[in-house]
């Protein structure tokens, strides 16, 4: 297993969710982001992730930039759509500003790495935030720092894993997810490989037949459930 290809993967893979679920502004982000998925769809994780790379890059030829800030401000942040929350404190404890968002500022204080609050405004809590910390870790551990393995590792333990199943289940059945609706594919897909690299258990329901929290007012498409076939051989997971 070349476990230093697989992690550039990794953080690549954590850079793409943190860029699309941060408020931007600057249409020169999209360059950015086009590139990535790009590079990704070049060896996707199975045969749901290729095909969702593929709607991805065409919604991005047909509608560029102003497709993806409107479809981004409508699913995050209109009024009039069904709300989505955005951080590890709202899905586990009902309220924004919990203590989910005190234990990942200690996470971050015992890193090195530190967030930029000129252009990041949001709580450390934020699920942009938390795949960005995510990416930075594998980057340092990539460059020789063995404790941000294990930073990584805790906070997907103790903050990303018990709600990143409800954000994406939510993400991929709201209204007005398109663009988004493929990136929930790609997050879930993700998410299962990532549980087997680092030997993690998906959470349990409090019921076996417990349906995953729904935000969302109403379906007005069908959708299928997300259901990944992810490689499990490592060797694959590569650029």
């Amino acid at each position: 297993m070349n476990k230093e290809a697989i992690n550039k993967a990794r953080a690549v893979y954590y850079g793409l969710f943190a860029s699309l679920l941060m408020f931007f502004e600057n249409k020169n982000d999209l360059e950015v982001i086009q590139k990535t998925i790009d590079i990704l769809a070049q060896n996707p994780l199975d045969d749901e992730s290729k095909l969702a790379f593929t709607n991805m890059q065409n919604l991005l030829i047909s509608g560029g930039y102003t497709l993806l800030k409107e479809e981004s401000d409508t699913v995050f942040f209109s009024p009039y759509s069904a709300f989505i929350p955005v951080t590890a404190s709202y899905f586990l404890e009902n309220r924004d500003d919990g203590k989910k968002r005190l234990e990942m500022v200690n996470y971050v204080l015992s890193s090195n790495f530190r967030r930029d609050t000129e252009k990041f405004k949001e709580m450390e809590d934020h699920v942009g935030f938390i795949m960005l910390f995510m990416q930075k870790m594998i980057e340092e551990e990539l460059s020789g720092n063995e404790k941000s393995a294990q930073l990584l590792r805790e906070v997907f333990v103790n903050i990303l894993n018990p709600f990143i199943d409800d954000f994406v289940g939510a993400l991929y059945i709201h209204e007005e997810s398109h663009f988004y609706q493929e990136l929930a594919v790609i997050m879930h897909s993700f998410i299962a490989l990532e549980r087997l690299y680092l030997d993690v258990k998906k959470p349990l329901k409090e019921k076996e037949d417990q349906a995953p929290k729904v935000y969302t007012k109403e379906h007005k498409k069908p959708r299928k459930p997300l259901t990944p076939r992810p490689k499990k051989n490592f060797e694959e997971f590569v650029l």
